[in-house]
């Protein structure tokens, strides 16, 4: 059954270029070590994906739309629904000279940021430095091998998975909720281990925006409880 706006699911997903077969991401760890891409320092899990959010590219939101849940599906995304086709205007002639006077050795294949733009060093020769800002995957036509492993129904599990969404590693079901209805109230408990969680208050109002924005809540609480000796 195709998917509507604001419909939320978890994603499980390996990205590849079509020209080369390079795996550039997936959510699965087994995928990951199976193409020697497994990163130990990552958390593989299914994705949230919120139909019309625009968090994933273009192609892929439209492929999850017409999906049916559990069902393996292969969408080819050409570049101009993915990141878009390389721009030659992005690529930039610079002097080695003003690399290393902001203490920077350029190397080729390095990322530099720029003027507030990430860009990778193409060339280095003749004191002059080639840096190219376009995406690395521009011009790029993606394979996307996904299957919906789960459409969330319940006000409980979506509001737990943003939550997930902005505290990394939080374990959905040691999250405990309160509703209360006439006034659309909503009460989250976190559990004691995010406590101190880095960037903990910013993840908080990021979670209250998603939940303000996707559901019918007026007001979001957080508390945190504190037991002698615990």
């Amino acid at each position: 059954m195709p998917l509507s706006k604001n419909d939320m699911v978890l994603v499980d997903y390996v990205v590849r270029v079509k020209e080369s077969g390079e795996v550039v991401e997936t959510t699965s760890a087994e995928k990951a070590k199976e193409y020697k891409v497994y990163d130990p320092n990552k958390t593989y899990e299914p994705l949230l994906v919120i139909i019309g959010e625009g968090r994933v590219i273009k192609g892929f939101e439209e492929a999850l739309e017409k999906a049916d849940v559990g069902v393996d599906v292969e969408a080819e995304i050409p570049p101009e629904k993915a990141y878009g086709v390389r721009d030659p205007d992005k690529v930039k002639t610079l002097s080695l000279r003003d690399f290393l006077r902001s203490g920077v050795r350029p190397e080729v294949g390095k990322v530099v940021e720029i003027n507030g733009q990430l860009g990778v060093i193409r060339s280095v020769s003749g004191g002059r430095v080639v840096v190219d800002f376009n995406h690395p995957l521009a011009g790029k036509t993606l394979v996307y091998s996904f299957k919906i492993v789960k459409k969330l129904e319940s006000i409980d599990e979506k509001v737990k998975y943003l939550i997930a969404r902005h505290v990394k590693g939080v374990n959905i079901d040691e999250i405990k909720l309160s509703i209360d209805e006439p006034s659309k109230k909503l009460t989250v408990e976190l559990p004691r281990s995010t406590y101190l969680s880095e960037n903990i208050q910013i993840a908080k109002k990021l979670i209250s925006d998603d939940i303000f924005k996707y559901l019918d809540f007026s007001e979001v609480v957080f508390i945190e409880r504190f037991t002698k000796g615990g």
